[in-house]
């Protein structure tokens, strides 16, 4: 008896696909539904003063968000990448060991 088998293929899907930016107006503050955010409004703002602080190149590093599972932590890194630039790299490491940034 031969036993044969076979791959399967493992796609990994993308997480928060509908998370367009962090629904900001230009005064900071948070819209209550926008660029897929809903609620989080303080955590929006604070991440909109981020942005802004890495926009005027005071600030700048690797780790910016800590918290338990579940509180939209990735969520939020990948709306403040989408309100730097399109093109700016989001590859959550958890997601793939072989991501690597390359600039």
């Amino acid at each position: 008896m031969k036993i044969e088998e076979q791959a399967q293929s493992t796609t990994k899907k993308q997480t928060h696909t509908h998370i367009k930016g962090l629904g900001l107006e230009t005064n900071g503050t948070a819209i209550p539904l926008a660029a897929g955010f809903v609620g989080q409004s303080a955590a929006s703002e604070a991440s909109g003063l981020v942005v802004d602080m890495i926009r005027q190149k005071k600030m700048a590093g690797r780790a910016l968000l800590f918290a338990g599972p579940g509180t939209g932590k990735t969520a939020l890194a990948l709306g403040i990448s989408q309100e730097l630039a399109s093109k700016v790299p989001f590859c959550p490491q958890w997601l793939d060991q072989k991501c690597i940034h390359q600039r």
